[in-house]
């Protein structure tokens, strides 16, 4: 019998105030309703704004949609979260650079988010940044964010299907 690996996902964006933590909370809650077991979830920023928690409307956009990421706190990206990293996943071409000038071996196993979902897979789509904007652009943020991380959730089912 085998025993079943841990695979830890990295979701990285700027500040790890918006992108990131709605992607990590959307992800978590994923898992939760599949009940997959084995996938630990985090997320860090380029520039992270250490102790920060997340952004009000990035909160309230996940609280009316049932996730909560109160207790968010901000990290900056370090080399040995990504070399902890089974998957990083960017928001933005810059932050897939970021991770690559901390640990340049760390190419084959980050992308970006967009490429999940995409109808060409070679096309990364950055996502754009709600921070400072209105509540309306975290809603968008989250609608798009929820789109790729549906699509990620089905490799992960299959995957988690083949490895049972």
């Amino acid at each position: 019998m085998s025993r079943k690996q841990t695979q830890t996902i990295l979701f990285v964006c700027t500040g790890n105030l918006c992108r990131s933590p709605m992607a990590e909370g959307l992800l978590r809650d994923r898992i939760e309703k599949e009940g997959l077991e084995g996938i630990r979830v985090a997320s860090a920023g380029t520039w992270g704004l250490e102790g920060e928690p997340a952004a009000k409307h990035a909160i309230k956009v996940c609280s009316d949609r049932g996730m909560d990421i109160s207790g968010h706190v901000a990290r900056r990206l370090t080399g040995d979260m990504i070399d902890g990293s089974d998957l990083v996943l960017t928001m933005e071409m810059e932050h897939l650079q970021g991770v690559l000038d901390l640990v340049p071996d760390a190419l084959v196993k980050t992308r970006m988010l967009s490429r999940y979902g995409a109808e060409d897979r070679r096309i990364d789509l950055p996502i754009r940044d709600p921070f400072g904007r209105p509540k309306q652009a975290y809603v968008t943020c989250f609608q798009e964010l929820s789109r790729y991380i549906d699509a990620l959730m089905l490799e992960l089912i299959e995957d988690s299907a083949l490895s049972s």
